[in-house]
């Protein structure tokens, strides 16, 4: 339940956070529905062959509630098609389960939705129990510009679903590295560029000063505004290596390969000598944003790797302290700037320069099998997927787009770094002992906070980790106990916006 907890404070902050945009966003919807409402689809054919705008229709929907759907995507379609009809099934419930693929299951077989919302997790099971309608024929029927979509998104979702297509997905966030030209440029040295590797971005870090108090000094790198442990930062540079630190059962710690310990050393080290900030844990647990969840933002911090959401926490209404030309330390006297910003490719590992560990799909768009309507239900998916939504929702949306010609955002800002890596393939847990995650946070954050402080040595820090990690994760799976992890009922859209 930490990890609903967890969703449901960003989703609270994120609708804080639209509140404005949205209203503007609303109000263009519905002026751009009426001026595209004559227009013809770019895609083939598109749904107005298959909606007979003089037959009345009826979609089941199975979303997270039926005002966020309308105003995501039924007010617009209803717009243009006024003669189709959409009875949403709220999903809410299901999302807030402990086994939110098995309450998907159970949700379908009673109400049989003709079209499902899923995450990621449900997708893979869904898809591989045939209870989803496969996408290919009615792609190639349809004429849908499958190519006009991006590879990465398309590719994860055939991944999943075995080889086949059983799903869209109108939008997906992965990661860049966000940096502060002004710091860079006071420092003299010189700006990160695409595709540059986690070692390089860290020995890049470490050429920036660590003087100064700690409410004042900066950091080489900061850590993400989501991270709420020290672990966090290691765990991702492992995961551009393709390692996972539990096998894909969560019956083992796969912490023996040396790439392990060299990790832990780059980044202690650099918690130790201050050049990347050490998130400490929220009290409590949960998600929290204090200050130091926002060094990059207050111009305390030189970089930092973020999903593409940090543009809209830093464009959105929430300016960020600047920082004075002569200390480097942010201003106090209540005058407020954003960050001179650049952005580039995340970091990535030299063995696989154009992919990424941090590249998310959670709000998928799917058939059930057993629709009597699979081609109205395909005809809604397609629209959602193609050029005439997607600028729509280009202007209000907080995640990427997932239809290409979409690398800038309504407010000109350039997110191709986001669009130049793919996806990177490697095991991933579904499934966790149940209170091993949060001990293994506390483990991992007593140890790197010995390892910084220098009472204990780094090695000795690691060795306890990967020891204590082994007790407790055996002791964890004794109840036979599961949790879900990651985005297993909540998609990430939702928190977002997208």
């Amino acid at each position: 339940m930490l990890e609903i907890g967890y969703q449901l404070q960003r989703f609270e902050r994120g609708k804080r956070l639209m509140t404005q945009k949205l209203g503007r966003g609303i109000i263009y919807c519905l002026l751009l529905v009426i001026v595209l409402a004559g227009c013809s689809s770019k895609n083939g054919g598109g749904p107005s062959n298959v909606i007979d705008p003089d037959k009345p229709v009826t979609l089941k929907v199975a979303y997270i509630n039926e005002q966020m759907f309308y105003q995501s995507y039924g007010n617009v379609f209803s717009a243009k098609y006024p003669n189709v009809q959409f009875e949403v099934i709220s999903t809410m419930e299901t999302a807030m389960s402990e086994d939110p693929t098995q309450a998907m299951i159970d949700l379908i077989d009673e109400s049989q939705p003709d079209i499902v919302m899923l995450t990621m997790p449900q997708y893979e099971t869904l898809a591989a129990d045939g209870r989803l309608y496969e996408l290919d024929s009615m792609v190639t029927q349809s004429g849908f510009e499958l190519e006009q979509m991006v590879e990465g998104v398309v590719q994860l979702l055939r991944d999943a679903g075995g080889g086949k297509l059983y799903g869209l997905s109108p939008t997906f966030n992965t990661n860049a590295l966000y940096y502060n030209k002004d710091l860079f440029t006071k420092y003299g040295i010189p700006e990160p560029t695409d595709f540059m590797t986690w070692e390089e971005v860290l020995k890049l870090a470490a050429r920036f000063p660590t003087d100064g108090d700690a409410d004042t000094r900066i950091y080489g790198l900061a850590s993400s505004m989501f991270a709420q442990d020290a672990f966090q930062l290691i765990k991702d540079i492992a995961a551009a290596k393709g390692l996972n630190y539990l096998n894909a059962d969560a019956t083992e710690l796969t912490m023996s390969e040396p790439e392990w310990k060299e990790i832990f050393r780059e980044v202690v080290g650099g918690y130790q000598e201050k050049t990347i900030h050490q998130p400490v844990p929220q009290q409590g647990g949960g998600m929290s944003f204090s200050s130091d969840s926002m060094l990059f933002n207050d111009g305390r911090a030189a970089m930092v790797v973020d999903n593409s959401s940090m543009i809209n926490f830093m464009g959105g209404g929430m300016a960020v302290r600047a920082v004075t030309a002569t200390s480097g330390s942010s201003t106090s006297s209540g005058q407020q700037e954003e960050v001179n910003r650049g952005v580039v490719t995340a970091p990535v590992d030299a063995a696989t320069p154009d992919m990424t560990s941090a590249y998310t799909v959670s709000q998928i768009f799917a058939i059930n099998a057993s629709s009597p309507q699979t081609d109205m239900a395909w005809a809604f998916i397609q629209y959602v997927h193609g050029d005439e939504a997607a600028k729509i929702r280009s202007n209000t949306a907080m995640d990427l787009q997932s239809r290409l010609g979409y690398e800038t955002n309504a407010s000109g800002t350039n997110l191709e770094p986001f669009y130049k890596l793919k996806p990177l393939p490697m095991e991933t847990t579904r499934w966790y002992p149940k209170g091993f995650r949060s001990s293994f946070v506390t483990i991992t954050n007593e140890e790197i906070s010995a390892a910084a402080s220098g009472s204990k040595s780094v090695d000795e820090a690691f060795e306890a980790i990967v020891s204590r990690g082994t007790e407790a994760l055996a002791e964890a799976n004794l109840s036979g106990e599961k949790e879900q992890g990651g985005d297993g009922g909540f998609a990430q859209g939702f928190i977002f916006g997208g």
